[in-house]
């Protein structure tokens, strides 16, 4: 499935776009940012948004969670859902 990172602009967006196949190198990727700043994204999540007719995506926001935290925040989109 294709995932890309939410950023301020599609076009911004679409340049972080990259095949994945597990939710673990979803989480690897994005533990790459985060470690930065001494945190660890612990949970994944998906929500189905629809289909995207900028970019004939049918789209799933990507959520994650990071440590010592109880929400999720948006990480980025997906073309699909990973079944866990």
């Amino acid at each position: 499935m294709k995932y890309r990172d939410h950023r301020g602009s599609l076009a911004d967006s679409m340049e972080t776009v990259r095949e994945v196949y597990t939710v673990e190198e979803i989480m690897r990727h994005l533990n790459e940012y985060f470690n930065l700043f001494g945190r660890t994204v612990i949970e994944i999540k998906f929500s189905h948004q629809g289909l995207d007719d900028r970019i004939g995506w049918d789209t799933w926001l990507v959520l994650q969670r990071l440590d010592n935290e109880d929400f999720f925040t948006v990480a980025g989109m997906s073309d699909g859902c990973i079944k866990k």
